[in-house]
């Protein structure tokens, strides 16, 4: 049963889900991104990493060719707590999963529009030796381990290791009432927040799952505020084994041909090393290595947003990734196909 008798307790964070315009060119991104289909069907397609979950980013063709975020995945503690869900105000009956999830599932919606779905009773992959990637082993100038052995890689994507993160944009009006929501009703709570400089309100927080003295992700969910009156999708981050990793995707994105939003850098609020890249409808995938975890001993800090809140090193923020209006997208998307990747 959950900690809490009102909220609903979050084992882990499973996947994100997204229709798209061109259902064909999006699985050529995913692939080149290191995502691994484990499911095809014609209009929809389930992608996972090599760790435990069983599904970490679902695709379906668009109805009528309009690209949607239709939310996050969880897999929750109890059957208990699917049943407390299903009692929430517009909460969908507690019904069967799709395979190759399985297993129960609710769907609850946040005030803003933002959908959360909750699973219980499916089997998490069991990640055996052949699907970990190989660790690296690094010299440094003050121990040198690696003796005799070479570093050697293969061209190809970044290898994805699970969903880390996802995020929503909301009116700036709603933003307390969003956030109060997801603090209320799931074990979420707040690690970071940025707040502007001028009116000493928050406008982002990044919120990391309530375990007590476990040692959790820095984030897995966030919430900002903005201007758009839409709850928008901002981004969705995948863990990668490595910073080797990191940067050999990056590279092989490039060769590919799709849009680079930005990266490679270091986060100051998490310290993940982050690269940013749009896919071919203008939603946001990061890759990201090194994240910081924190427990119940890491109180809640405050930042204003400035420019040094959010990187460390790497190149200057840009517009693009600041805005998250699919209306503007067509300003920094290529406007043909990516020639290597068609």
């Amino acid at each position: 049963m959950s900690p809490s008798a009102k909220r609903i307790s979050l084992k882990s964070l499973m996947y994100v889900s997204y229709t798209h315009a061109d259902f064909d060119k999006t699985h050529r991104f995913l692939s080149d991104f290191g995502l691994i289909p484990t499911k095809t069907l014609p209009d929809k397609i389930w992608y996972r990493g090599f760790g435990e979950s069983p599904v970490c980013y679902i695709s379906q063709r668009a109805d009528h060719g309009k690209p949607e975020f239709l939310g996050g995945g969880w897999a929750v503690d109890s059957y208990q707590d699917l049943e407390l869900a299903a009692k929430l105000p517009g909460a969908t009956p507690i019904s069967e999963a799709e395979s190759p999830i399985g297993g129960k599932t609710v769907t609850i919606k946040d005030p803003s529009g933002g959908l959360v779905h909750l699973h219980w009773g499916h089997e998490e992959r069991t990640v055996g030796q052949q699907d970990k990637p190989k660790t690296l082993v690094y010299n440094t100038w003050a121990e040198k381990p690696r003796k005799g052995e070479f570093q050697r890689f293969e061209d190809g994507p970044s290898h994805v290791h699970k969903l880390g993160h996802y995020g929503y944009e909301v009116h700036h009006d709603v933003f307390q009432e969003v956030r109060q929501w997801y603090f209320d009703n799931l074990t979420l709570t707040a690690t970071d927040s940025l707040f502007n400089p001028a009116t000493g309100k928050d406008i982002m927080t990044f919120c990391h799952l309530d375990k007590g003295e476990q040692f959790v992700d820095h984030h897995n969910f966030f919430i900002s505020a903005g201007d758009s009156k839409d709850c928008i999708a901002h981004h969705a981050s995948f863990e990668v084994d490595d910073f080797d990793s990191e940067l050999k995707g990056h590279n092989y994105l490039e060769k590919r041909g799709w849009q680079l939003v930005w990266g490679v850098g270091r986060h100051l609020l998490g310290s993940q090393i982050f690269d940013y890249w749009f896919d071919n409808d203008g939603f946001v995938l990061e890759h990201y290595a090194d994240g910081d975890l924190v427990n119940c001993n890491n109180p809640p800090q405050r930042e204003p947003a400035e420019p040094d809140s959010i990187s460390i090193w790497g190149p200057n923020v840009p517009l693009a990734f600041l805005t998250r209006k699919q209306e503007d997208m067509g300003k920094f998307l290529p406007a043909g196909p990516p020639s290597a990747a068609a």
